[in-house]
């Protein structure tokens, strides 16, 4: 799909003439991390599901990549399809992505799940993080970058009881390219706060996080949560930051009735 310039992958699935929920995937990763999910999403919603510049099937092009422009992609991919509300589940970097989307065109969003992600822009330590992930995606590869980042990622639970996922995850990420990975470092690294938008939200949120989850805490999710009017939070037990892949029927069980309520929304 050719959307603000840019060649995009993105997977179009499920009922056409059902409620539109685009997932917004997590960093160092693709839309792959959404593969547990999709059996039970497309029975009952159109799916939209794209591969952010430098992921997966899209190529990271010229443009220096921001999360402004991430949204604007997302919010570029709507009109192409010619839908004018959806509602974006954004998982860590993806929830970046939705919330300057719904910062930037609020009358677009119908509702918003956000999952282990954090409304605060980047402190310096974190700035410093990023700029040494870039050091070590360009000097080392993709796959050395994903070996010493992913498993930080993952909950105790799931590497103890479930170790098939780091594999899987790690083979996901090494086929990123270094320059994606290194451009989405540095677009997060960037990122403004969107946190003094929360309470001017006027559609439903729902915010989920890994019990598990180092990287966006559940005391920091639930906080995010309590600075949007009506928003619902919930714990997805014995998982981490990736908690839709680490414990997919528990993430269903938090979302699926927030998304049911709402499916006969912008249509």
């Amino acid at each position: 799909m050719r959307v603000n310039g840019a060649d995009l992958d993105v997977l179009l699935s499920g009922k056409e003439r059902s409620l539109a929920v685009v997932l917004l995937h997590a960093f160092p990763l693709s839309r792959a991390v959404f593969a547990p999910l999709l059996p039970t999403l497309e029975a009952e919603f159109r799916v939209i599901a794209p591969d952010f510049r430098g992921f997966g099937g899209s190529p990271v092009g010229p443009e220096p990549v921001t999360v402004d422009l991430l949204a604007g992609d997302v919010l570029g991919i709507l009109d192409h399809l010619g839908i004018r509300r959806a509602i974006l589940l954004g998982l860590s970097l993806g929830g970046y992505v939705a919330l300057r989307a719904a910062e930037r065109e609020p009358r677009r969003i119908w509702g918003l799940v956000l999952a282990d992600t954090r409304s605060e822009g980047d402190d310096d330590d974190a700035r410093l993080r990023r700029a040494a992930g870039v050091r070590k995606v360009m000097a080392e590869g993709s796959a050395a970058f994903a070996e010493a980042a992913l498993p930080a990622l993952l909950g105790r639970t799931t590497l103890r009881e479930r170790p098939e996922v780091l594999p899987r995850l790690l083979a996901v990420a090494s086929a990123n390219p270094p320059a994606g990975i290194a451009a989405a470092l540095m677009a997060m690294a960037a990122r403004t706060s969107t946190t003094r938008s929360l309470p001017e939200f006027r559609f439903p949120v729902q915010v989920v996080v890994g019990e598990e989850d180092g990287v966006t805490p559940a005391g920091h999710a639930r906080t995010m949560a309590a600075r949007i009017a009506g928003a619902r939070f919930a714990v997805v037990p014995g998982a981490g930051h990736l908690s839709c892949y680490e414990n997919p029927p528990a993430f269903e069980a938090a979302v699926l009735p927030f998304l049911r309520e709402m499916r006969d929304g912008p249509e």
